[in-house]
């Protein structure tokens, strides 16, 4: 692992530089390296994705999780800070001016530019085929990663960012679309030129499968597209997969895992007990998964937030320097199971749906230890709605609330004024007021 060390400094460097803001300054550095210099190398290259692989795990996961979170009832607020507190209430009335929404849309758009920055410049340095198969497919992954995060918050967002700040935003469709396309891209360049060994020592680390990784995201999009085949195509190439490697994102004493920061080491977050569901929706009694991410009683949300019973936090979140998995192995045969079930193969459903049920062997740890599920195995909205519970459980703070309520529940009625119990208080979030005042592209608000 060559370099590695190297790596990482100049990386961080380049994250907490200019270089990859959209803000210009008055004033210059000379002994600073420009843009052009830093991305004409391979070194710089290496520098620049070892530094998204930081700012992405540390700084842009946390947006990934945490709004999405608390506006699907899985965090609840403990603190009485505004944003947190304005998130959890929702409704017509949530400021495009809160940090809530401005956050996630600051973070996940710098580190989308930030791999567009890696992408053209392994598309103009002269780099062995490997090198620059390994290069794009990285680039390639981490802005599929943060555009499919943005268009489940936003109901637009700009598929590139633009250096004058005037992005066009494109709709969830076409977004989701170049999501596919990104992987689509990135699987092939990397079946059709392995990356090479001086990449994968340098940037990727041991405790990443890229070509997994990348699969596992396909599968994810094309179930959110509608593209129920393709998805199932896609998971089952992970779970196939003769590479072991559980793909993590790993933190240190530098780089502290986000999610402890927000939860154990502070008085700003707690899950919710029961992973936040309720009614039809709670898991059932004996379900490992609630001993594997939730600990001993940890009071109640603020009243003014919800006022609901909360947990200490476990799983993969309980230290400082926990891992965090880039994708669950128990995704991929929800994923099934749900493209399964749209597709009206119900037995096929059912079968994916019990392996992780009856899960006792998960690589991560995520065991039900459930019997099979006795409902209706002809009804497909009984088999949707345990698959949509099952995911509740066992895809807890991954980010993926917010679009399994919307994509299982699309006519559910979000009031217009502040909730904090319902399933979710949005559909999309409001843009922030410092894109509207940028960008004259900014679309309207949506109501809800």
């Amino acid at each position: 692992m060559k370099n590695i060390k190297l790596y990482t400094i100049v990386g961080v460097i380049l994250v907490s530089s200019s270089l990859f803001t959209a803000c210009e300054t008055d004033f210059e550095n000379p002994n600073n390296p420009t843009e052009d210099v830093v991305l004409g190398t391979k070194d710089g290259l290496f520098a620049l994705a070892t530094g998204i692989r930081q700012y992405y795990s540390v700084t842009a996961l946390r947006q990934v999780i945490e709004a999405p979170g608390i506006t699907t009832r899985e965090l609840g607020v403990t603190n009485t800070f505004l944003n947190i507190n304005e998130l959890a209430k929702g409704g017509a009335e949530l400021p495009s001016e809160s940090g809530g929404i401005t956050n996630p849309w600051t973070y996940l758009l710098k580190a989308k530019g930030m791999a567009e920055s890696l992408i053209d410049g392994a598309n103009t340095v002269e780099l062995t085929s490997g090198t620059k198969s390994g290069l794009l497919a990285y680039g390639n992954l981490i802005k599929a990663m943060c555009l499919g995060s943005l268009i489940e918050m936003f109901e637009q967002v700009p598929i590139d960012n633009s250096a004058d700040g005037a992005a066009v935003f494109s709709d969830r469709d076409a977004v989701l679309a170049e999501c596919i396309l990104l992987l689509e891209d990135a699987r092939d360049m990397l079946a059709s030129e392995p990356m090479s060994e001086d990449f994968e020592s340098s940037v990727l680390w041991s405790d990443i499968s890229l070509e997994k990784t990348i699969n596992a995201f396909l599968s994810r999009y094309q179930l959110m597209a509608g593209n129920y085949e393709a998805s199932i195509v896609s998971a089952d190439a992970v779970l196939n997969s003769s590479d072991s490697t559980n793909s993590m994102w790993v933190y240190d004493a530098n780089n502290e895992n986000p999610i402890w920061n927000r939860t154990v080491n502070s008085a700003d977050l707690n899950p919710q007990s029961n992973f936040g569901l309720t009614g039809d929706y709670l898991p059932e009694e004996g379900d490992g998964r609630l001993d594997f991410y939730l600990g001993a009683d940890a009071g109640f949300a603020n009243e003014d937030a919800g006022g609901q019973a909360l947990s200490e936090m476990l799983g993969f979140f309980d230290s400082s320097t926990a891992p965090i998995p880039i994708y669950l192995p128990g995704e991929m045969m929800l994923n099934k199971a749900e493209a399964y079930a749209r597709l009206n193969q119900l037995d096929n459903a059912v079968t994916q749906l019990n392996l992780v049920r009856q899960k006792t062997n998960d690589p991560l740890g995520v065991n039900a230890n459930l019997p099979a599920w006795t409902g209706d195995e002809s009804d497909v909205d009984a088999i949707l709605e345990e698959i949509y519970i099952n995911r509740g459980a066992e895809l807890f703070l991954t980010g993926l609330r917010f679009a399994d309520s919307k994509r299982f529940h699309p006519d559910f009625d979000v009031p217009l004024e502040a909730n904090t119990t319902n399933e979710r208080n949005r559909n999309y979030y409001p843009y922030p007021s410092t894109e509207r005042e940028n960008n004259p592209n900014t679309p309207d608000d949506p109501t809800i």
